[in-house]
């Protein structure tokens, strides 16, 4: 009991002395980074929804895989979520296994390293994932037991953000995701097929077209992209 509540000191001290960024999500993340001794690390929340939301992540490496995750639909930080556990996933010129197209798609964006995803789940609810990547073949220095109550924290501070409360608000890290659950809808109703479906066509032309998910989602939004035009 002494360890974690050292932890959870160091997790609100390291998160109260950042100044570099002005949002919870933003310290919170940065905090979990340095305390599990990672490159880099990101916080998502309703990772198997269109509202998937990335609140923050501490470089491009970090976006640049829970991007690819939007695209392809699958990697460990939406299993994470989905199975209320973490996963692990070695990233190597040899992708495949249970995220084939993710791990292929990974590697040859941000090269080998070693990604770990970890449910927040703060009273037994899962509330998200923080997820986090070491390299230079380097392995987690935590016990993954010590990682989980990190995770747990984590989510358990975010619950109480005030943020939280504002929904879509165009300030709120929350609202990455409001533009791509406004573009399944439109790309719905321009093919008339079912909310998901419009979600598996906006990420299947980000992978066509090497994009984010969000970028597609705005370009729909925008009416830059319409496509009644491509049937």
């Amino acid at each position: 009991m002494t360890d974690r509540l050292q932890l959870f000191v160091r997790l609100a001290t390291l998160a109260a002395a950042d100044e570099t960024h002005t949002d919870l999500a933003g310290r919170l993340c940065a905090a979990g980074r340095s305390i599990l001794g990672a490159d880099g690390a990101a916080i998502t929340v309703e990772n198997i929804s269109s509202n998937r939301t990335t609140l923050s992540t501490t470089d491009g490496v970090m976006a640049t895989l829970e991007d690819l995750q939007d695209v392809t639909g699958e990697g460990p930080c939406l299993d994470a979520f989905r199975h209320s556990t973490h996963f692990v996933l070695a990233l190597n010129d040899r992708p495949g296994g249970r995220w084939p197209e993710f791990a292929r798609s990974a590697w040859q964006a941000v090269g080998d390293l070693t990604m770990y995803s970890f449910p927040m789940r703060p009273g037994g609810k899962i509330f998200g994932v923080i997820s986090v990547y070491l390299s230079n073949g380097r392995e987690l220095p935590e016990p993954i037991d010590t990682a989980q109550f990190v995770a747990n924290a984590v989510g358990a501070a975010l619950l109480g953000d005030p943020t939280a409360a504002e929904g879509f608000g165009t300030d709120s890290p929350w609202a990455s995701r409001a533009q791509v659950h406004q573009a399944c809808g439109m790309v719905a109703a321009q093919l008339r097929l079912p909310p998901d479906d419009g979600l598996a066509i906006l990420r299947a032309h980000a992978y066509a077209y090497n994009l984010t998910l969000a970028e597609t989602a705005r370009q729909v939004v925008d009416r830059e992209l319409d496509f009644r035009e491509d049937s």
